[in-house]
């Protein structure tokens, strides 16, 4: 890494930074493509995520920008971890109370229908620590529409916490092909990416599962990919503030020990790039 990144990604990191960069992103309009889906006919997206009522999330924020709008008819589920909410908003897409904790996929399963890959044409599963703008999630299937991907994540705005500067927003180019997608914040699977992978494989505690997708998505010849056109905000939380990072890291080795998925080492490629 330079030493001109590193001061650079030092001060993004900065906490006060990092505030005043989250109040300029909400500001702004998702902007679509300017190339529009030939295909006018609606689309049905389903929002899956879980919320921890106990800690300060943007979970009344996402339900709120997730709401159906232009062509789009979402409906969205969510989990209530280790409480409830006052939020009426919240409440009213608030399918399960959970008391006592489960691992993520596990909990997202349970808010899943048997004929939901079928009825719906994209299902995004979301955490509870991200801000989006406005118009975000119309915009985001837009261009994921338009380039074909299959399973998707937008990219992280510079100011947002990461473990790999990978997924971080390059503002050159719209959107990345790539080999690897990750489990979140926030993935969106098409319905035949979601034939494949959904219901989620319950023995994966967190990590490691996007490896597997990866492997899974390869051998069935799908594309994949990153938008850059279009950010989160992921700065609420730090990575591995709510659980620890070395029992996560041995997890991912017991449970990648037995499937098949594709390396680390080959996780951060770019097949193509557009501009």
């Amino acid at each position: 890494m330079s030493v001109f990144r590193a001061i650079a990604l030092k001060i993004l990191r900065s906490g006060r930074f990092r505030g005043h960069r989250r109040r300029l992103f909400l500001l702004a309009r998702a902007k679509p493509p300017k190339a529009t889906a030939r295909n006018t006919a609606p689309l049905r997206v389903l929002v899956l995520g879980v919320y921890m009522a106990d800690r300060m999330n943007t979970a009344e924020h996402l339900v709120e920008a997730f709401k159906s709008s232009g062509r789009l008819q979402v409906e969205q589920r969510w989990v209530a971890l280790n409480g409830t909410t006052n939020s009426a908003a919240l409440r009213e897409v608030t399918s399960i109370v959970a008391t006592r904790p489960e691992p993520k996929y596990a909990l997202l399963n349970r808010l899943l229908r048997p004929t939901d890959v079928e009825e719906f044409d994209f299902i995004i599963a979301c955490d509870d620590d991200i801000y989006l703008r406005r118009g975000f999630v119309e915009s985001f299937i837009a261009y994921q529409e338009m380039f074909g991907f299959a399973m998707a994540q937008p990219a992280r705005a510079w100011h947002s916490h990461f473990d790999h500067m990978f997924v971080l927003r390059r503002p050159w180019l719209t959107a990345r092909q790539t080999s690897f997608v990750e489990s979140g914040p926030l993935v969106c699977f098409r319905r035949d990416a979601a034939r494949l992978l959904l219901p989620f494989d319950e023995a994966s505690q967190l990590w490691g599962i996007d490896l597997v997708w990866a492997e899974i998505i390869r051998r069935s010849d799908l594309p994949m990919g990153i938008i850059d056109a279009l950010s989160v905000d992921h700065s609420l939380r730090p990575q591995a503030s709510t659980y620890n990072k070395a029992e996560e890291f041995a997890a991912m080795d017991r449970y990648l020990s037995g499937r098949p998925h594709i390396p680390m080492a080959s996780a951060f490629k770019v097949v193509k790039r557009y501009r």
